[in-house]
């Protein structure tokens, strides 16, 4: 049976001030990802009406495998220290499986 897409949903506090910066470091990570990596089918960034700070990202893989590779990329090692270095929190990350409709 082959694998189910695995869609990423990891969710980032944003001071403020970096927002802007932050939504930058998204495109280029972004962009790459969907160029770069021939397992990450989409990756998109969006936010709450009610909430500017709150940056979702949602991606989606081929499977775990493509993701653990995205990982390793030199597009993710500057998001990862662009993370860090504009004081985003992590709040949570979630790996998640289309459950319905069927594939």
């Amino acid at each position: 049976m082959p694998s189910r897409p695995l869609t990423i949903v990891a969710e980032f506090r944003i001071p403020a001030e970096n927002r802007a910066r932050f939504l930058e470091l998204c495109a280029y990570d972004s962009e790459r990802s969907v160029a770069d990596e021939d397992g990450c089918q989409r990756f998109e960034a969006v936010s709450p009406l009610d909430d500017a700070q709150t940056i979702i990202l949602v991606e989606v893989y081929d499977n775990e495998a493509a993701f653990e590779t995205h990982l390793t990329t030199p597009h993710f090692k500057v998001f990862d220290a662009g993370v860090k270095e504009l004081g985003a929190q992590l709040i949570s990350l979630r790996k998640t499986v289309r459950v319905a409709p069927a594939a």
